[in-house]
């Protein structure tokens, strides 16, 4: 096997960090506030998608397919993925159907805007490692 090379080892570490930090902010902060109090939780969702993404584009820059380069397909589907699902949720929520009373109904919104986040970030990371491949390159 191949030595890792420090940019590598670089995003290991931070896909560690990210996925650390995803989990702790996920599974100890956000039950805290979640259902009850979405203002006080606010914070730390963002604090947890943030992560999120960070992992999926350290993961897409990692995993980079080919020499050539992505088109940014992937990246508008999880963006527009993500801006739908959180708008639909908003919908829902002033529908009288809101996080305390349904939490159910919130699940697919909550399933697409995290989808939309992975897409995203493996889309970034994908375009970076092609657009520093080809830097390289000109070097």
């Amino acid at each position: 096997m191949p030595p890792v090379s420090e940019p590598k080892k670089l995003l290991v570490g931070v896909c560690i960090a990210a996925l650390t930090a995803t989990v702790v902010v996920h599974a100890l902060f956000l039950p805290r506030y979640l259902p009850g109090n979405f203002t006080r939780a606010l914070p730390f969702l963002v604090v947890g998608w943030g992560s999120y993404l960070l992992f999926f584009y350290g993961l897409g820059r990692l995993r980079s397919p080919s020499d050539t380069m992505p088109n940014m397909r992937v990246t508008d589907l999880g963006v527009a993925l993500f801006l739908f699902a959180v708008v639909v949720s908003g919908l829902l929520d002033t529908a009288g159907l809101t996080l305390q009373t349904a939490p159910l109904v919130h699940l697919l919104s909550a399933v697409a805007v995290y989808l939309g986040l992975a897409l995203a970030g493996w889309g970034f990371g994908t375009r970076t490692q092609a657009v520093n491949r080809l830097a390289a390159d000109l070097d």
